[in-house]
């Protein structure tokens, strides 16, 4: 019964003009917030850009080619000599 009487007296201090007040403003800016979602968005995905830019399809290529002959090399690594020599030998043909 303790926390019903401290919850009502709680209740009974608060202003509610202001809950109310403060209630109708955060429904208006979620409301403002929601009509100008896509131009929120579009504005973060700018800022993103502005900051680290996407790779060309050039960079890409290089980027992925770096890998594949980083990968070749830790595959023949593994490999005996004659292993490793045909897979050198496939990998000159692409």
């Amino acid at each position: 019964m303790s926390a019903t009487s401290t919850l009502l007296q709680t209740a009974a201090t608060v202003p509610y003009g202001q809950v109310f007040s403060t209630t109708v403003y955060l429904s208006l800016l979620g409301g403002a917030l929601m009509f100008f979602r896509p131009l929120l968005v579009g504005i973060g995905r700018a800022l993103f850009l502005t900051v680290r830019p996407r790779r060309s399809k050039a960079e890409l290529a290089a980027r992925q080619v770096r890998r594949d002959a980083l990968a070749a090399t830790h595959r023949a690594t593994g490999l005996n000599e004659v292993d490793a020599a045909e897979v050198r030998a496939m990998a000159c043909r692409h």
